[in-house]
């Protein structure tokens, strides 16, 4: 995470270098209280979850490892948590407003090859 800069007229955070994230497409996402969504992987495409407003859990499964990870992203953290291939993933908002994540993914969207593999996981469950 790269540090907060404050002072009387507001402040300025980084939030990516080129080094750290591999650019092909910026998007936003809301997810409305008490929702959640995900619950795909992606084969080939790697993505950056970072919250802009509000608070969310992100919870990930690696469908190769089994391996587990999960995060709270908050807005006053501004962190972006990385997914990569192969992790099945999910966000849930249990909150009671609704929340933003900005997502930079690896690659853009093609509808012809969307890269998102569906998978309901009971097991996948997000926690705080």
């Amino acid at each position: 995470m790269y540090p907060l800069h404050q002072n009387d007229t507001g402040s300025f955070q980084e939030l990516a270098h080129k080094s750290d994230i591999k650019f092909g497409q910026l998007s936003i996402l809301t997810i409305e209280p008490r929702c959640s969504r995900g619950g795909h992987y992606h084969t080939h495409k790697k993505e950056w979850f970072c919250c802009i407003h509000g608070s969310c859990y992100l919870a990930s499964v690696s469908m190769q490892s089994g391996e587990r990870r999960s995060a709270t992203l908050v807005e006053d953290e501004r962190e972006f948590v990385k997914v990569s291939p192969y992790f099945l993933h999910t966000v849930l908002n249990p909150h009671d407003v609704a929340c933003e994540l900005l997502i930079i993914s690896s690659e853009e969207y093609d509808p012809d090859d969307p890269d998102t593999v569906k998978y309901e996981a009971k097991e996948l469950v997000c926690s705080s």
